[in-house]
Parts: structure tokens; C-alpha cells; sequence
């Protein structure tokens, strides 16, 4: 027993003269690791740095291009929409309640001129629910149109941080 006591002590030792060879490049290959990742990460945050420097220089006039990009859209909106066949018949039809108003308010006026009990209605409003179901598809559109851009704005700066020139 002895003589495998002593075989599995030789066999320790040279596994551990082993170990200690290999471990001492292992370190210094983790501490070379730890030093690059950590000068990457310095790379970077000085890299995000820089385009926020450059960024916050021309966010004023891109946020400028979008409004008035935004105008140009919503003019360009509301001519292709007075054009449409539903819309000026929706328009009438809307003419035609405040047509109704100004009956009403006349009515009103001349019996008061007159001096008689006013027996004339006040109108009646009553808003069209089509208009806030369009409202509530515009905005979930216009969601989803900014959030894509949100996601390219971001990548821009991105790329931009992990770029090596």
C-alpha cells in the first residue's frame, strides 16, 4: 500500500509543478484580457462622449428640421384630405349643423326682438365618434414611426461608439 501511496503522491506532485507552469501564463493572459476589455470600455465611453458633444451641437437645428418637416407633412395632409370625396361630404354634412346653429340663433334673436317666449331649441352637438377612432389610429401610427426612428438614432450612435476609425 505504501508504493500506491507513493505513485498517487508522485503523480499529485507532478500535476501540481504542471498546474503551476500552465497557471502562471494563464494569469497573465487573464490579466491582458481584463486590461484590453477595460481600455475598450474606455474607448467607448470616450467615443459615446465625443457624439454627445457633437450631438447636443446640432440637436437645436435637427429637432428644427423635423418641425418643419412635420409642417410641410400635415399641409401636404390636409390638402389630400380636403380632396377626398368622404371627407367634403363629411365636411357638408358638418356645414350643414352649423347651418341649423345659425337657424336656431336667428329664431332665437327674433323672438327676443319680438318679445315673445322663446320657444326656439339651443343646438344640439353631438360629436361623431369617427374623428377620435381617427385621432387614436394617427397617434398609433405616428408611435410606431417615431419609435423606428428612436431605434435608428440610437444605432447611429452606436456605430458610431464601436467604429475604430
Amino acid at each position: 500500500m505504501n508504493n500506491e501511496i507513493e505513485k498517487a503522491s508522485e503523480r499529485v506532485a507532478k500535476l501540481r509543478a504542471q498546474r503551476d507552469r500552465v497557471s502562471a501564463p494563464l494569469a497573465d493572459a487573464e490579466a491582458a484580457l481584463e486590461a484590453a476589455e477595460q481600455a475598450e470600455r474606455a474607448r467607448r465611453d470616450e467615443r459615446g462622449a465625443e457624439y454627445d458633444r457633437a450631438f447636443l451641437k446640432t440637436w437645436m437645428e435637427q429637432a428644427a428640421e423635423r418641425t418643419d418637416r412635420g409642417s410641410e407633412l400635415h399641409d401636404d395632409f390636409l390638402e389630400l384630405l380636403s380632396a377626398e370625396p368622404w371627407f367634403q361630404a363629411y365636411a357638408a354634412g358638418r356645414a350643414e349643423r352649423f347651418k341649423r346653429e345659425k337657424i336656431l340663433t336667428a329664431a332665437q334673436n327674433a323672438q327676443a326682438r319680438l318679445g315673445e317666449e322663446r320657444t326656439v331649441p339651443e343646438q344640439r352637438w353631438h360629436d361623431l365618434p369617427i374623428i377620435d377612432d381617427m385621432a387614436r389610429a394617427v397617434d398609433a401610427a405616428a408611435g410606431q414611426i417615431a419609435s423606428a426612428f428612436a431605434e435608428q438614432l440610437d444605432a447611429k450612435r452606436q456605430a458610431y461608439i464601436e467604429a475604430t476609425d
